[in-house]
């Protein structure tokens, strides 16, 4: 949980701004698995709740579009929302609010944004080989059973024999 205490800034008139850094290691946001979560959020008290503004910077445990490897991709979180204050409803809109205690969790906010940050297709590298789409097996880490000698997609059959032919012409050539 990011839990964070606006007891003061809660009962201000609007104007009033507080800061506050994060620097969290391993938590889990809801679904989300963060390596760490890092830097600052600005808070201001406007007429109908705390506006909360910053740039937080996180990796988000996920899987390579790819090769299906779970790995961490760093995630950049520009936030700009409004917090409710005591008293009022949350709403798909405002799903934080400020608890009678003056105490608010943020993670369904983070945890908001953090997903909104990852890229739809997230890869372990940009290089990354993938599976065999023949065995299945992740071509980098070497678990490709197939050998050569494989039968190949049907509609490449016919190219089969200009393959030969180079690789007969560069066995010629050294």
């Amino acid at each position: 949980m990011i839990k964070i205490n606006f007891a003061d800034i809660a009962h201000a008139t609007p104007g009033k701004q507080e800061r506050v850094s994060l620097d969290m290691e391993h938590l889990i946001a809801g679904d989300l698995d963060l390596a760490y979560l890092r830097g600052t959020l600005h808070f201001t008290r406007v007429d109908h709740g705390i506006l909360v503004e910053g740039k937080l910077e996180t990796a988000v445990k996920t899987e390579c579009s790819r090769c299906l490897t779970p790995f961490y991709e760093p995630v950049t979180i520009e936030l700009a929302d409004i917090i409710g204050l005591p008293g009022m409803s949350p709403t798909p809109e405002r799903p934080v609010n400020v608890h009678e205690d003056g105490w608010a969790d943020l993670t369904p906010l983070i945890r908001e944004y953090a997903w909104l940050g990852l890229p739809l297709n997230p890869l372990c590298s940009p290089d990354c080989p993938g599976l065999c789409p023949v065995c299945g097996g992740n071509i980098r880490k070497g678990e490709c059973t197939c050998g050569d000698d494989e039968p190949i997609d049907p509609r490449w059959e016919a190219l089969r024999p200009l393959l030969n032919e180079a690789e007969t012409s560069q066995g010629h050539e050294g």
